[in-house]
């Protein structure tokens, strides 16, 4: 099925926190270049610019993250490695939902079509959507309660 902006503003979201930390660089002209622009996820093709980041999740999953909302988003906890990365931390709580059918869903901003299956999850915050994969969301993701901070 696909989800319209409508239908899943009817999704029973909850909210979360990622715990895990993330993996990321600055993608560069060149990873443009060798990439033709894009980042194939496990969710399809998504597109990214220079300046942009490259992330890299717990089962080497990789998508790229825009510079303005990595820089809004994400804390760095570490210095980079030789390759570029550097561990960073989310700053604030998700909304996530659990499909229970396999889905697609268009961002709006890019126009990239995530395509989910059953059991995945899809997660926003504030503009920004994505698809996370159930045993990745469980591995990286932690219900806030009543009392938590978001």
């Amino acid at each position: 099925m696909h989800i319209t902006t409508e239908e899943m503003n009817h999704f029973p979201f909850q909210s979360f926190r990622k715990t895990m930390l993330l993996q990321a660089r600055p993608l560069t002209e060149r990873d443009y270049q060798q990439r033709g622009g894009l980042i194939e996820t496990r969710e399809g093709p998504i597109g990214f610019q220079p300046g942009d980041y490259l992330a890299r999740g717990v089962q080497d999953e990789e998508w790229p993250i825009t510079q303005v909302h990595f820089a809004t988003g994400y804390e760095p906890v570490s210095v980079p490695d030789t390759q570029g990365f550097a561990s960073y931390r989310a700053r604030d709580a998700c909304q996530a939902y659990q499909m229970p059918e396999p889905f697609t869903v268009t961002r709006r901003a890019r126009g990239d079509t995530f395509t989910g299956n059953a059991g995945d999850y899809l997660v926003r915050s504030g503009d920004r959507l994505w698809v996370v994969a159930s045993s990745i969301f469980e591995q990286s993701y932690h219900p806030l309660g009543s009392g938590d901070q978001g």
